[in-house]
């Protein structure tokens, strides 16, 4: 109870801070407002979140992994519902299972505030490669994915999903800024990147598809073979080999690993709109034959955007996160959205105009202005603590399962519409140019 008292000084604390900070200095709140604002809301869901006796089995599970690690490895998918690869237990084991859970739980409630205000700082960093010049728009970008209830989550949950999405953020944001200088890839590139792609599969293995994607980019279907890009496959190799080496000395731990996968989980699982065992009672069999038919559909979309070298790599990784978000498999849930819909931000800068204001802005801007308040939107509608808790018994049965899902549904074909009606709208200007040369 003590620590829980001193970890809601701390976060209240760092929001009361930053605003004397910004009313002291003013100049520095005008140049730096796009940052220090969406962290000040980070702080706010924070605070609001550990007001609703949080959520302690995430964290525990990745605490007694870390302690496992360190004490009986061998045991390490003996531990209930742990999911992740030994990489991610070592990471856990040296930065937080040394210490009392009781510590360790608040240290990391600290930890995953400094991963969000670091995520934000690496999408500003991308907006700029991207040529989003003004403050504002790049403000209005950092809002979405600074408030709701996805954030809400991360705190309530103390999960580490802000940590998985800075680490792809951080690699989204060096391909940027290289492929836009134009320098060259030297093997310090590759080996930092890969280190951390590496890093995001053995924090969560469904992103695996992510790492192949980046792993394939920029290489052209006749240079897959070549003596070059097969030494990058091999050093990718390496370093996931060194980072699960518990693999090599227990081999048994990667069939406990896959079979975690095909484990169905039970409970009610938001955001699987097209995923049908959310809509219908239906027997762990079927289930397990939709998370199969989920599970080919995803890669084959995979391998498509990874053979895709007219993309850049956002664009990849955002087009992906759709897919992820329709027909994902078991183990999407309401916590990973918010890396999900950050990268589907991403996709929406390209199309921004911004040589309008007021008025004119809203009007040129239309289409891209609806489908990112309409993720605005999801993140609001996220979590169900507000709608049942005070309004209305959680729905189970049909229909009203069906009408719960239909808010999801209406959202997210917005958004889709809307980036649907932006490459349209790109086209056409691209033919008329054509024409008129």
């Amino acid at each position: 109870m003590f620590l829980t008292v001193l970890i809601f000084i701390f976060f209240f604390s760092i929001v009361f801070s930053i605003s004397l900070f910004c009313l002291v200095k003013k100049d520095l709140i005008l140049e730096n407002y796009h940052l220090i604002i969406p962290a000040i809301c980070i702080g706010i869901w924070a605070v609001y979140a550990l007001n609703h006796n949080p959520f302690y089995f995430d964290s525990y599970i990745l605490y007694s992994a870390g302690k496992t690690i360190l004490t009986n490895p061998r045991d390490l998918y003996k531990v209930p519902t742990y999911h992740q690869l030994p990489s991610f237990a070592i990471f856990v084991a040296f930065t937080l299972s040394f210490l009392p859970y009781s510590i360790a739980y608040n240290v990391l409630l600290i930890y995953n505030y400094i991963w969000g205000i670091l995520s934000n700082r690496e999408i500003n960093k991308i907006l700029i490669s991207m040529d989003v010049k003004q403050k504002m728009h790049r403000f209005m970008f950092l809002m979405i994915i600074s408030n709701g209830f996805f954030v809400y989550n991360q705190f309530w949950f103390n999960n580490t999903k802000y940590l998985l999405m800075l680490s792809l953020l951080f690699i989204i944001r060096r391909e940027v800024q290289f492929n836009k200088k134009g320098e060259e890839k030297d093997f310090k590139y590759y080996l930092i990147n890969y280190i951390l792609s590496a890093f995001v599969i053995g924090l969560a293995p469904h992103f695996i598809f992510y790492s192949i994607i980046y792993l394939f980019h920029d290489i052209p279907h006749n240079e897959i073979f070549k003596q070059e890009n097969i030494r990058k496959y091999g050093l990718f190799i390496i370093i996931c080999v060194i980072q699960n080496f518990f693999f090599i000395i227990y081999p048994f731990q990667i069939l406990d690993l896959l079979h975690g996968f095909t484990v169905v989980p039970r409970q009610r699982q938001k955001l699987k709109v097209l995923y049908l065992r959310d809509w219908i009672n239906t027997s762990i069999e079927n289930a397990r034959f939709l998370n199969s038919l989920s599970v080919i559909f995803t890669s084959i979309i995979a391998i498509y955007l990874t053979m895709n070298n007219k993309l850049q790599i956002q664009e990849k990784f955002g087009y992906f996160s759709i897919t992820y978000i329709l027909i994902g498999f078991q183990f999407y849930h309401t916590v990973t959205s918010l890396v999900f819909f950050s990268l589907v931000l991403l996709l929406y800068p390209q199309f921004l105009d911004q040589d309008k204001k007021g008025i004119e802005f809203i009007k040129n801007n239309k289409f891209l202005l609806i489908g990112i308040f309409s993720i605005l939107g999801i993140f609001f509608i996220a979590h169900e603590f507000i709608l049942y808790e005070f309004i209305i018994p959680i729905p189970t049965e049909f229909p009203l399962d069906i009408i719960d899902n239909l808010r999801w549904i209406f959202l997210l074909s917005t958004m889709m519409i809307s980036l649907i009606l932006l490459k349209l709208e790109v086209k056409k200007v691209k033919g008329d140019k054509e024409v008129q040369n």
